[in-house]
């Protein structure tokens, strides 16, 4: 069986060593994985990763018949704020108030952010309308989101197959956003009834291959789902853990490939 591990230029450079070591690791198990970085897809494969924010090539590779590695509609919602949102308040999943723009629900300071960002780029801590408007002028594609009870702190929980691998806290004394590549400290943490109950759901919805699913604390012991990770980074969980998750996908991958 042959598949592609998609990946833009730049994040195949930036995740290099996860690259070689799925592709290595898909041999071992006796599958071939090619990284593909253009969007020549005249010669289909079995099945392929796709590890770039791009949900219509996961579409299309999806219509041709190839197992894709996530789901069109996983992709088509993880990778965009807002449907994440519309999405997670149709499944009755806790989620902050947002909106396309302002609103007195959402209250200031505020947060926006563009949907289609990744590792807490493009999303600013807004004190005034004005720099709501200033932003979104900015930034083409936005959303508007009330502030969390706690800023600096959330977690991510990993989920293959709906399966739940591990949970990582992220916290940052010095920025509102906790994210590993922005400096946030992390660790390792178990995933609790409320965070189990989610993911669940969201399998029951999506069934995703491999995600990590961001919380938010609600200020009150409890929860807030923040956002869904179609091409979840394994940076922090390899650094916290000897908790190998490409041997865990690339398994995954074997079993739902090889029938």
């Amino acid at each position: 069986m042959h598949g592609w591990l998609i990946y833009d230029k730049a994040s195949a450079e930036k995740n290099a060593w996860f690259i070689r070591r799925l592709i290595e690791l898909a041999k071992e198990n006796g599958l071939s994985l090619t990284l593909k970085t253009d969007e020549d897809f005249s010669r289909l494969p079995d099945f392929a990763l796709v590890r770039v924010i791009r949900p219509d090539i996961n579409a299309k590779l999806e219509m041709a018949g190839v197992r894709v590695f996530n789901n069109a509609k996983t992709a088509r919602i993880a990778c965009d704020k807002w449907q994440t949102y519309l999405a997670c308040k149709d499944l009755g999943v806790p989620v902050l108030p947002t909106a396309k723009t302002y609103t007195q629900e959402i209250g200031l300071p505020c947060i926006v952010k563009t949907v289609d960002g990744h590792g807490g780029a493009e999303v600013f801590l807004a004190q005034t309308g004005a720099e709501v408007a200033r932003l979104q002028g900015v930034y083409e594609n936005t959303v508007v989101q009330k502030r969390g009870a706690v800023l600096g702190k959330d977690m991510r929980v990993y989920a293959i197959g709906g399966e739940i691998v591990a949970g990582v806290l992220r916290t940052s004394e010095k920025d509102f956003r906790s994210n590993f590549s922005l400096g946030g400290q992390v660790r390792l943490a178990q995933a609790d009834e409320l965070q189990k109950q989610i993911v669940k759901k969201l399998y029951e919805n999506l069934a995703f291959d491999f995600v990590g699913v961001d919380f938010l604390p609600d200020g009150n012991g409890g929860w807030i789902l923040n956002e869904i990770e179609d091409s979840a980074g394994a940076r922090m969980l390899y650094a916290t853990s000897d908790i190998d998750i490409a041997k865990l996908y690339i398994g995954y991958i074997k079993k739902q490939v090889c029938v």
